[in-house]
């Protein structure tokens, strides 16, 4: 069993600036790039990264209003706190 030997304090969202919104891409309904050009025209976020450029990827955003996971084909996986 692994034991923790340090006394660091987890601290939500630490050092990760904006809001960070982690996104999934369904396969066969958006592509990743029509899905990240909706999240930033549409949600007002910056695409932070992007996993890959095929289908069935995740993107990461900062900023922006949130909300995307109403759109088909993208689903929130995470959100950290700014």
């Amino acid at each position: 069993m692994a034991r923790i030997t340090t006394s660091a304090t987890v601290t939500a969202g630490s050092g990760l600036g904006p809001t960070t919104y982690i996104y999934a891409i369904a396969t066969g309904t958006i592509t990743t790039a029509a899905a990240a050009q909706q999240i930033a025209e549409e949600y007002f976020g910056t695409i932070a990264a992007v996993e890959g450029t095929g289908d069935g990827e995740h993107i990461m955003v900062q900023g922006g209003k949130g909300g995307a996971e109403a759109e088909s084909g993208i689903s929130l996986v995470a959100t950290f706190a700014g």
